[in-house]
């Protein structure tokens, strides 16, 4: 029978996934990062909001050349959606990156027409304007106080230069007079790495010497330390102006601006509630914007879109006019294309397949708002051995138990299929990710950020003891605790319950078998997890139970079987609280007899024999239900000669 790994394009069992889902923007590239880009651009998405964005932010650079201003552009969506992944691959492409064996960027990706179009026309403009250039960074949270020095350092660390500002100047002191290629060299000939070395500018012995010997107007060592003290120190900031001039300055080509794009990723993390930074983003971008002969485009990111209500981003707005949003639509788009590609020939056995399943397909979580519809269809063979069902199911999860929405996102998703598909590479066709798959990986993350509490993680962990039984009551746990997590709120509700029934639909994984072994396994299963006070059983649906409640529960079951082992003690117990209650109810009755009303009392009478004649008194026979039947009762008194 086939396996699931020979259907797709990319062998799950043998194939990593890339930098594990998670693009970083950054211009140095060591010979495994080039490896990396390499497989990134082969496996790049152009489709729905990347084609969309990279084609506008072409176009209106290009529309904008030889203007006044060129407007900026905003790239947002939530966190992880692949923002960073469209912005690396935009600048790569925008500067057509070479590799050793000589392929271009745009060779290895896979482009629209319109946008393959669009970066000839870039190239054709790259010609006539002193080439192209692409700098990109990500803003650190935190980071130093200057915006300027800040994104002024990406821009430094694009040509070659040191980000820091003061060793960036040196450099450009020694390339303007003609010192930096003889300096360098003899650093390096004493063993020393060039770029360390600046790092210690004002100590540096080696550094010393070499300016010493390209310059015989230095006199000694301390004439150059404190020259370079003088001359070279950190600031705390520059101005608006500097920054451009510099900028002016290092990327000029014989006098020339080449056409550039300047990134900046995590701008609105970046910022957070500050707002002097809001102001210098905006100042900064203002005059990159107008002041750098609009041959400079610059892209902003962040997760949020500047339609939104704050104070800080309503002075964004106005500078980064074009738009680029990024939806859960366009991650679905790149699962599909980047992990569950099939192979053409396996996409018949696949559809065949699965319709021959159609019908446990379709009964899954069938009451509910996720469940599946006419559209699936489309979907159903590209999503497979992922269930669409499911999909909108981990969807919901992902917002319920990460509100932030730093699960819910485009690495998480890659990264979580990848190592599904790994999971099912040898299992036959027809073997399908189950809904808890997902808890399963994100365990130890949900316990690191407090949402799962860590008895309830080491509760459900010790489930597993490598018995069948004991890995299916692990899942269970798992699924019950995200349900249970989902919102319940009127019009947030999907009506997804941890009943047997649900959760069997969740939990099967092989169309073929699971469907009738499995859900016979499941209530059996929850019987003894409920017996064991693991979960408790609310009215069909089941829920974890927490440490007090497992205490109290606990202990409740231990003096429920303790009184069970001692019926003699509850027998006592019961009469005399019997007793107490008859003594108490005829309490003040007063009963006259006869026309001459001769008072009497009740005598009451316990025992499974009648009572005996009380003399004056009215005898009451009392028996209860445990001891003996109605019939028993009845016979009794009849034989004693006593009408009921």
């Amino acid at each position: 029978m086939m396996k699931n790994r020979e259907l797709f394009v990319r062998d799950p069992a043998v194939t990593p996934l890339m930098n594990n889902g998670q693009a970083r923007i950054d211009d140095r590239l060591t010979e495994q990062e080039r490896q990396t880009l390499r497989e990134e651009l082969t496996n790049f998405v152009c489709e729905g909001q990347y084609s969309d964005g990279t084609l506008r932010i072409l176009e209106s650079f290009l529309s904008h050349l030889g203007g006044t201003s060129q407007p900026a552009a905003w790239v947002s969506g939530f966190y992880g959606s692949g923002k960073s992944h469209l912005l690396k691959m935009l600048c790569h492409l925008w500067a057509n990156t070479e590799f050793a064996d000589g392929a271009l960027a745009r060779d290895i990706a896979t482009l629209p027409e319109d946008v393959r179009a669009a970066l000839k026309e870039l190239d054709i403009q790259g010609r006539r304007l002193a080439g192209l250039h692409a700098a990109s960074g990500t803003l650190p949270a935190g980071g130093s106080d200057s915006v300027r020095l800040t994104v002024l350092g990406i821009v430094l660390r694009s040509v070659g230069l040191p980000e820091t500002y003061a060793q960036a100047k040196f450099c450009l002191y020694l390339r303007n007079n003609g010192f930096y290629d003889a300096v360098k060299k003899a650093v390096e000939e004493q063993g020393k790495d060039f770029l360390r070395e600046l790092n210690n500018l004002f100590v540096s012995p080696v550094l010393h010497d070499a300016l010493i010997a390209v310059d015989p107007g230095y006199a000694d060592r301390k004439a150059v330390r404190e020259l370079l003290k003088q001359e070279f120190r950190q600031p705390g900031d520059i101005t608006t102006a500097d920054m451009i001039a510099t900028m002016r300055e290092i990327l000029s080509r014989d006098g020339e601006l080449p056409c550039t794009i300047i990134v900046l990723d995590e701008v609105q993390q970046y910022i957070g509630d500050n707002t002097d930074r809001a102001t210098q983003v905006v100042e900064i971008g203002e005059a990159i914007c107008k002041q750098l002969d609009s041959r400079v485009m610059l892209v902003g990111a962040g997760q949020n879109a500047l339609g939104a209500q704050t104070a800080q981003f309503g002075k964004l707005r106005d500078r980064f006019t074009i738009p680029v949003e990024l939806s859960d639509a366009d991650v679905e788009t790149v699962t599909r294309r980047v992990l569950l590609a099939k192979r053409p020939e396996a996409i018949e056995s696949v559809r065949k397949m699965l319709d021959g399943h159609a019908g446990e397909i379709e009964r899954q979580l069938s009451s509910t708002r996720i469940c599946a519809r006419p559209k699936d269809r489309d979907i159903l063979v590209d999503d497979y051995p992922l269930l669409p069902v499911r999909r909108r199911f981990w969807e919901q999860v992902f917002r319920a138990v990460d509100p932030a929405g730093t699960s819910g996102m485009l690495r998480s998703q890659l990264r979580i299929i990848h190592d599904a598909l790994r999971d099912l590479a040898e299992r036959p066709l027809g073997t399908v990710v189950a809904a808890d798959f997902v808890f399963e990986q994100d365990q130890a993350k949900l316990v690191q950020e407090g949402v799962l509490l860590r008895e309830l993680d080491e509760t459900i962990r010790n489930l597993d003891d490598g018995t069948d039984d004991g890995k299916l009551a692990r899942r269970l746990c798992g699924l019950i605790f995200l349900i249970r997590k989902l919102p319940r709120e009127a019009g947030a509700d999907i009506g997804v319950r941890a009943t047997e029934e649900m959760l069997a639909d969740l939990l099967v994984s092989d169309l073929k078998n699971d469907s009738t072994t499995l859900r016979k396994r499941v209530p059996a299963v929850l019987e003894r997890l409920v017996d064991d006070g693991i979960l408790l059983n609310d009215h069909g649906e089941y829920n974890l139970q927490t440490k007090e409640y497992s205490e109290w529960d606990k202990e409740f079951r231990n003096r429920v079987t303790r009184l069970s082992n001692q019926t003699h003690e509850i027998h006592n117990k019961r009469d005399a609280l019997i007793q107490d209650a008859a003594q108490e109810a005829i309490k003040g009755i007063k009963l006259q007899q006869g026309a001459s009303k001769e008072p009497r009392k009740l005598a009451i009478h316990f025992g499974d024999d009648p009572p005996q004649a009380a003399g004056h008194d009215i005898p009451v026979w009392i028996r209860d239900g445990w001891d003996c039947s109605d019939k028993s009762v009845v016979e009794a008194a009849r034989a004693a000669g006593t009408d009921l």
